[in-house]
């Protein structure tokens, strides 16, 4: 009987792995346990991986370690634009922007409250952020989200970054990746990946998000890039902060 291959797949934490139908997720427990209740909570507007089965055991070193069973999602990564007009882009863009609207709805559950994502979102609130807590996914892009034929949206995944805090600081989070981060940065002129980044960016509303939100992310991701590039290669994310933490605001 043949089995299919054991794949890594994921960012850079390196505890995810697909075979066929199935994902299997390692991680800290507390981790896995803000993930499982973000999926839950986001399952009622968007396509999520199901966990199948979840369990706990004693690393080597004596850390306690959870593993999650869960479904793969059918569909690819809306940045894979392959064989797709610069017009059909645009519309995934904004298939996913929606998407991203309808997770801002959602109440977090109470275990997202000591996040370490969440603390900083907490500290946005001293900029004037108000408004109640939302789910936060807080590494939505293209490549964390799937897409059928039709380009509609099949699922959102790697929930690793999940938190609870105020619901713009997500489209913010987005805008600086989709906008400032340097890999997307380099092919911003491409017909393909500005159609990308304009149907997001209209359909998610990126032109109202007020200042305060966008600094919070220029400084979430100088933090997050720390270490992967040199200091010039940064020099417009710190410009931009510069112009979102000016004197009048």
């Amino acid at each position: 009987m043949a089995h299919e291959p054991l794949a890594a797949i994921g960012g850079s934490s390196g505890q995810t792995w697909a075979c066929g139908e199935l994902v299997l997720r390692i991680g800290d427990p507390h981790v896995l346990d803000r993930e499982e209740a973000a999926m839950t909570a986001a399952a009622s507007v968007v396509p999520v991986p199901q966990v199948l089965q979840r369990t706990r055991y004693a690393h080597e070193q004596g850390r306690e370690r959870a593993a999650l069973l869960l479904t793969r999602l059918r569909g690819r990564p809306a940045a894979d634009v392959r064989g797709l007009s610069p017009r059909q882009v645009r519309r995934r863009g904004e298939a996913c922007g929606a998407a991203q609207l309808a997770l801002a709805a959602l109440a977090p559950a109470p275990v997202m409250a000591q996040a370490p994502n969440s603390v900083l979102a907490r500290q946005a609130r001293q900029q004037g952020l108000a408004g109640a807590d939302s789910l936060l996914h807080l590494d939505l892009h293209p490549l964390n989200v799937l897409v059928d034929d039709a380009g509609e949206v099949s699922g959102v995944v790697d929930w690793a970054n999940t938190a609870a805090g105020p619901a713009v600081l997500d489209r913010a989070r987005t805008w600086s990746i989709l906008t400032l981060d340097p890999a997307v940065r380099a092919r911003r002129r491409e017909p393909r990946v500005a159609a990308m980044v304009q149907g997001w960016s209209d359909a998610a509303a990126f032109e109202t998000l007020p200042a305060p939100a966008r600094a919070w992310a220029c400084r979430f991701m100088l933090d997050d890039l720390a270490g992967r590039h040199p200091d010039d290669g940064l020099a417009h994310v710190r410009r931009c902060l510069q112009e979102n933490t000016g004197p009048d605001r």
